[in-house]
């Protein structure tokens, strides 16, 4: 039997001793892999689609999950090296990578397939979010993880929202939070998808929403995963390119109809970047109220996403 961590929380299940965290992946793998069939049917995909793409999903999800961390992460001071990649009960993984080798596959099954990548993508998108929402719940079992900084608001001091350590500090579940928004948007895009759309927009809606509040949601995140040099968070940066390149994509479509509309929302994302970089300094830097910052970060970053609805309504095409 493979040797387990003794720090982690386990849970037996038919005599073998396991992960509970790896349970909730195991589910959400699940899930993701009836959603995509479901979808793929309703969709009337070509045929074997969604067993290729989910296949390929789970080799290409773990490989990139696996290396996005190893090469991204730097809490040991270091770089993985590769010996300790391939080694899968030491370290951790990346959700975006993990949503990156899922894209991938999409496109690959696409192609092999005869199916176009967008309507592929399109299936992703919300059968990834169901995926994300089980992987947050099992985020509760892993000690400090998921957790915000100690919090100063007592209004926040909350069993259903919040927990306290042995010291009477509390601390903000932010897998919780993550949860919550995972399953609307999961919800949201699951109706979008239902009706009439142009192939490729809900994976755009997915990139926009997504990434607009994973970018909050990894700045109220302190647990230390994939953070470089103590307060560079990976996750947040990528999650703004995820939202900036969907505002390019949609910019670069809308470019010959709508050029001033385009033009904003291209300026917009250096722009929100540069002073949500401000903001992110001046959170652990200033005595300014943390209430205020955030409600600031929040308009600021919803700016680009809501530009980027704006042109996708726009686009007749």
């Amino acid at each position: 039997m493979p040797a387990v961590r003794e720090d982690a929380v386990l849970t037996q299940v038919l005599g073998i001793q396991t992960y509970t965290y790896g349970l909730y992946i195991c589910a959400g793998l699940a899930m993701a892999a009836l959603m995509l069939w479901l979808l793929s049917r309703h969709l009337r995909l070509k045929e074997g689609t969604a067993p290729v793409q989910m296949a390929l999903s789970l080799v290409l999800g773990l490989i990139l999950s696996r290396v996005f961390y190893g090469l991204l992460d730097e809490t040991l001071g270091y770089v993985m090296p590769v010996w300790a990649m391939v080694r899968l009960n030491t370290g951790g993984y990346s959700l975006y990578g993990a949503l990156a080798g899922a894209c991938l596959a999409a496109v690959v099954a696409a192609k092999i397939v005869k199916e176009k990548p967008a309507r592929c993508l399109d299936v992703l998108a919300p059968a990834f979010l169901a995926f994300t929402a089980c992987e947050r719940l099992g985020e509760r079992w892993i000690e400090t993880f998921g957790l915000s900084r100690g919090l100063t608001l007592e209004v926040f001091f909350q069993p259903w929202i919040a927990v306290v350590d042995d010291y009477e500090t509390w601390f903000l579940m932010t897998w919780r939070i993550e949860f919550v928004i995972a399953v609307l948007l999961c919800v949201i895009l699951t109706i979008k998808l239902l009706k009439p759309h142009r192939d490729g927009n809900i994976f755009l809606m997915y990139m926009l929403l997504f990434g607009a509040t994973q970018v909050i949601m990894e700045s109220l995140r302190y647990d230390g995963h994939m953070t470089v040099r103590s307060f560079v968070r990976m996750e947040q940066i990528l999650s703004m390119v995820l939202l900036g390149v969907a505002v390019i994509i949609l910019a670069v479509r809308n470019w010959n109809k709508r050029r001033a509309l385009a033009l904003a929302v291209l300026i917009s994302i250096p722009v929100v970047t540069g002073i949500a970089v401000g903001i992110e300094f001046m959170i652990d830097r200033t005595d300014i109220s943390r209430l205020l910052l955030y409600a600031v970060f929040i308009i600021l970053v919803a700016v680009p996403a809501v530009l980027g609805f704006r042109l996708m309504k726009e686009d007749k095409a």
